[in-house]
């Protein structure tokens, strides 16, 4: 009996489980319906491509201006649902793999690039510890009230392909860490969410060059609005702001603030109980140094 309500639930929230298609790297990533509660023992596998057009870096402390660039980036992802502590929780594992074309200036020269390769893998550990307790039935959009509040840590490995010879690489050859607090606050089907985090940087001791680079921490600001319209279905308007992140090579410190803004929209589908796609559109620019592009992405999901 246990094992068929069980299943009958993994069944329900698959249809209502976060759906979303790979976003390129930058001052806000967003995920709209990270606060919101899974039942534990849930795995997910999904598959997502996304392209981007203009100032576009995978590694933020980059020496270039004047970028153009088209960057294809394909991720995959898994994760896992599970108790922590009594407190609902998702482990999950990123593998992004890029392919782009960069023309701009690099210390006051111009040069191309072109490199295709694995990016820097992330684990993600996120937990809801107020306002939210594990259950195997979920509640539906139209139901729930109140609020959540969790937080997530993002740890960056350096396994991405780099090349200290080369100032645009596809891995940053550095450990990163991205802790962030936030909350979800649903009133029938709308669910608004906030959050505050920081990209903290390690040190690259084989920088451009072979230089040794340190880097500020990146502060961030992340606001979605999200509106379910049936069970699975749903969209979302997304906004964010980083700012900080200033490097110093060898000592020196460099002119590279960022003021950083994002905008984007997400659509989710479900087109079977256990199967969803989504849709986004992002864009952004920056107040200082930084990235300044335009995203188009897809995704596919798969969920047992």
């Amino acid at each position: 009996m246990r094992s068929s309500r069980v299943l009958g639930s993994r069944r329900k929230v698959i249809l209502v489980a976060m759906l979303l298609a790979a976003s390129l790297s930058g001052a806000q990533e967003f995920e709209p319906r990270t606060y919101s509660v899974t039942p534990p023992g849930l795995n997910f596998v999904a598959l997502g491509y996304g392209f981007a057009n203009g100032a576009v870096f995978l590694d933020p402390s980059l020496p270039a201006k004047d970028v153009d660039a088209e960057v294809h980036l394909v991720v995959a992802r898994y994760v896992r649902t599970l108790e922590l502590f009594g407190l609902p929780s998702k482990v999950k594992v990123v593998l992004p793999w890029s392919s782009g074309h960069w023309e701009g200036l690099v210390e006051d020269e111009f040069r191309t690039r072109d490199a295709d390769g694995m990016g820097d893998a992330r684990l993600v550990l996120e937990m809801q510890f107020s306002g939210a307790e594990p259950s195997e039935v979920p509640v539906p959009a139209a139901d729930r009230s109140g609020t959540v509040w969790g937080a997530r840590l993002q740890i960056i490995t350096p396994t991405g392909d780099y090349d200290n010879t080369k100032a645009i690489n596809l891995g940053a050859n550095r450990w990163g860490l991205i802790p962030e607090i936030g909350f979800g606050h649903s009133i029938g089907k709308w669910s608004l969410e906030g959050a505050l985090g920081a990209w903290i940087f390690g040190e690259n001791n084989d920088f451009y060059g072979g230089h040794h680079l340190e880097q500020d921490p990146l502060l961030v600001a992340k606001f979605h609005a999200i509106r379910s319209v049936r069970p699975g279905f749903w969209w979302a308007l997304a906004a964010g702001y980083g700012y900080g992140g200033r490097t110093a090579v060898d000592g020196a410190p460099r002119d590279t603030i960022q003021r950083n803004w994002r905008m984007a929209f997400v659509l989710a589908y479900p087109i079977r109980p256990n199967q969803g796609v989504s849709f986004s559109l992002g864009s952004g620019g920056n107040l200082g140094a930084g990235t300044d592009f335009d995203t188009v992405s897809i995704g596919y999901q798969y969920a047992w």
